[in-house]
């Protein structure tokens, strides 16, 4: 991950905190990932370079959950750009991350913006588990249940999002694209 992809993903995570008033992880991690549904319908393609991982619970953002978790955080860097602009509440409400500066919305495009908002929207008033029901989709189920890595295809969470076939083979093309300039 970038150093810019990093301080957009923090930039990203302060929105959704800011735009709730500070929230918990679990219910972060799922408009993040909601979002990225939305966005990859519309635009076929992703709000943030963060891989999303089916776990048991429902698809989360590994850079991000490994930060919020506090376990195999090998990027440093990350981890020092989460602490230096959120918090957790405190140790009545561990869970819940507070923003700790303002959101720098140059990080933040327009369609990104309307993505976050329209999840925010959906999706932050929801129980644990109307959260988990709803996660748990195609994408979700197709890696959940593969052998070997959990990682989730934007390929798959596109068409869990009822993408159509123009956007779904524009985001084939621009992952060949992206494979084949590394």
């Amino acid at each position: 991950m970038t150093k810019y992809e990093q301080i957009k993903l923090v930039q990203i995570a302060l929105y959704v905190l800011q735009k709730t008033g500070g929230i918990d992880y679990y219910h972060l991690f799922k408009i993040l990932y909601f979002a990225e549904l939305k966005h990859l319908e519309k635009w076929g393609s992703r709000i943030t370079s963060d891989n999303f991982y089916a776990l048991d619970y429902g698809p989360v953002p590994t850079y991000l959950y490994d930060v919020v978790k506090g376990c195999n955080v090998s990027n440093t860097d990350l981890l020092k750009l989460f602490s230096d602009n959120i918090q957790s509440a405190g140790k009545d409400a561990p869970n819940v991350l507070l923003p700790k500066v303002e959101v720098n919305m140059s990080y933040i495009s327009k369609s990104e913006i309307e993505a976050l908002d329209a999840s925010i929207e959906e999706n932050a008033h929801l129980t644990f588990s109307q959260l988990k029901t709803k996660s748990h989709d195609s994408a979700w189920s197709e890696a959940y249940h593969h052998a070997g890595s959990k990682a989730m295809s934007s390929i798959s969470m596109a068409k869990a999002s009822g993408a159509d076939d123009a956007t779904l083979e524009y985001l084939q093309e621009q992952m060949e694209l992206d494979e084949a300039l590394i």
